[in-house]
């Protein structure tokens, strides 16, 4: 009888009842390693088998069969004899995970691969099903970080609002004030733009990091879809250290800003005290400097 009318015929009593005997085993093995030897249909064939009939309703030799047999088709061809070739891995990857999940029959399949071949694939480093459940929660944890981006974005969202209700002020002032002459006046209207200003920047800062968070662990953002990324380059945010920079040179201006605001309030009744004002000039011309001559900031430069 030839080995296509007896996989047939198995195909028809092993799946009429659910069940792979003792009988059925010895068939199916000499189905198998008949002369012409294993090939992809007969391959295709137990992998079928194993699938459809449930673990308890076969016999214990099926599970040394499937795997010699398996194991003879990838490694004992005229082509590669001794190795997995690159086709035959994702074949065999498509048949594990055909049904979404990897049994204890693919486990064995796979080690005693692992031991007797030249080479081993890296296609088939399938990881287990508590593996590939734990990578899951992992990745979607990512979303998480969302209440950070919600949390940043409304604090900036309040504090525009502050700082625009102290420029609405001080506008207001400025008009019931206009011809006043009155240094003191002058220097309020002064502090509360540059407080306003102050605020603006700090609001800045938090809507950065709350798009570079969001672009980090969520998605890119892109509303109109556009090809190229029209936005500026400081705004470009593609790994941790494009979050630092950007966040490091507002709050740097931040810095300035306070420091030109608490400025203005000072007296400087002696030498020491105009030094030390000097002082922080330099210092601050030195943040400047050493923030625009930085490589991450040059790179951007030339971007731009």
């Amino acid at each position: 009888m030839e080995p296509t009318t007896n996989l047939s015929q198995l195909r028809k009593t092993i799946f009429a009842n659910g069940l792979i005997t003792a009988e059925d085993v010895t068939k199916l093995r000499n189905a198998m390693f008949s002369d012409e030897g294993m090939d992809r249909r007969k391959a295709d064939f137990l992998f079928e088998v194993k699938d459809t009939v449930a673990k308890d309703k076969m016999h214990p030799n099926f599970k040394n069969l499937f795997n010699e047999a398996i194991t003879s088709y990838l490694l004992e061809d005229e082509d590669s004899p001794g190795e997995i070739e690159e086709s035959e891995a994702k074949w065999l990857r498509a048949r594990i995970q055909y049904k979404g999940n990897m049994d204890s029959i693919d486990e064995l399949l796979l080690k005693n691969l692992r031991m007797k071949s030249i080479n081993f694939p890296q296609t088939l480093n399938y990881k287990s099903t508590t593996a590939k459940f734990f990578e899951k929660v992992l990745y979607w944890s990512r979303y998480l970080s969302i209440l950070a981006v919600v949390g940043s974005i409304a604090a900036g969202i309040a504090i525009f609002v502050r700082s625009s209700i102290i420029v609405c002020d001080g506008i207001y002032q400025f008009c019931s004030t206009l011809s006043s002459n009155d240094e003191h006046i002058i220097d309020e209207l002064l502090a509360k733009f540059v407080e306003s200003v102050d605020l603006y920047l700090f609001a800045m800062v938090l809507i950065i990091f709350g798009m570079g968070i969001y672009e980090l662990f969520i998605n890119k953002i892109d509303p109109v879809e556009q090809k190229t990324d029209s936005r500026p380059t400081w705004l470009q945010i593609s790994s941790i250290d494009d979050l630092k920079s950007a966040l490091g040179k507002v709050i740097l201006m931040v810095l300035i800003v306070s420091l030109f605001r608490h400025s203005l309030t000072l007296k400087y009744d002696s030498v020491v005290e105009l030094l030390e004002l000097a002082v922080a000039i330099v210092l601050v011309a030195g943040a400047l400097y050493i923030a625009h001559a930085s490589p991450h900031g040059h790179e951007h430069k030339e971007k731009g």
